[in-house]
């Protein structure tokens, strides 16, 4: 399918490893440019042609990383039509009562109001020009919380909320919203030292593989496999393109049919 995005520019947050490089990697491929936001971009230098990607060290827990975003995209490639909300952190917990107040502020500042500071920084320009899209990263656990991460469930339950306010607020406005929610990609959330797969090995008692393996079981995933960060980045390339022109306010889940129905 040819998805026509020439003329688009696009914003995406958390660019520098996994979900959001990925999506950098395919925006691109499919004839847009990009600005990538993350802490560390140091990755998009290979994410494609030079002259189609701008690289920002930025931290979206800054109150002004959003403007800066916007600022290089009118800068660089002349507007903004596309963001990508999908900077967030998954820390694992021992259980809901380990969790402090500065850990839920934390996760939420990033995950929630990371999201809310961004797009209300591209919003502006996306309304004087009566089109424009977002599309934030959500997951399964703002659905299905997963014990492991309670801060991290709740702030995903929030973005569905947020995106659905934006979404009755700006459709009729030419400007839409969507929630990509995946479920179990390995990504670093899953393989960094002390991350989500270290978690599940000490919760199990066994190495890293076994862990995979035993999570797989236990889950029910009825792919049997977990995800990769190339199929998220493709979904989210539709929802952007214009084939996907009246679709506004919904959440799609790419999780190997591991959501039930809700």
């Amino acid at each position: 399918m040819e998805l026509a995005l020439e003329d688009r520019v696009a914003i995406v947050t958390g660019a520098g490893a996994g979900i959001g490089l990925e999506t950098v990697r395919r925006l691109v491929r499919e004839g847009a440019c990009v600005v990538g936001g993350d802490l560390d971009p140091g990755a998009l230098a290979d994410a494609g042609p030079p002259a189609r990607i701008a690289a920002v060290a930025v931290d979206l827990r800054d109150p002004g990383a959003g403007e800066a975003l916007v600022r290089t995209a009118i800068a660089r490639f002349g507007g903004v039509d596309i963001l990508f909300n999908n900077a967030a952190a998954a820390p694992a917990r021992d259980d809901f009562l380990a969790v402090s107040d500065a850990d839920w502020a934390a996760t939420l500042d990033l995950n929630l109001m990371g999201y809310v500071r961004t797009t209300r920084a591209v919003l502006p320009h996306m309304l004087k020009r009566g089109r424009g899209v977002l599309i934030h990263c959500g997951s399964e656990a703002g659905r299905m919380p997963h014990p492991l991460l309670p801060d991290y469930s709740v702030s995903k339950a929030a973005v569905l909320m947020l995106s659905k306010c934006l979404s009755r607020a700006y459709t009729s406005r030419g400007v839409r919203s969507n929630v990509v929610a995946p479920a179990h990609i390995r990504t670093a959330l899953w393989d960094r030292p002390g991350g989500f797969l270290d978690a599940l090995a000490a919760r199990y008692g066994c190495g890293r593989d076994e862990a995979v393996s035993r999570f797989l079981a236990h889950s029910g995933l009825p792919a049997g496999r977990l995800g990769r960060p190339e199929e998220v980045a493709s979904l989210v390339a539709f929802l952007a393109s214009d084939h996907a022109a009246f679709i506004s306010g919904e959440q799609f889940g790419i999780d190997g049919g591991v959501v039930p129905v809700v």
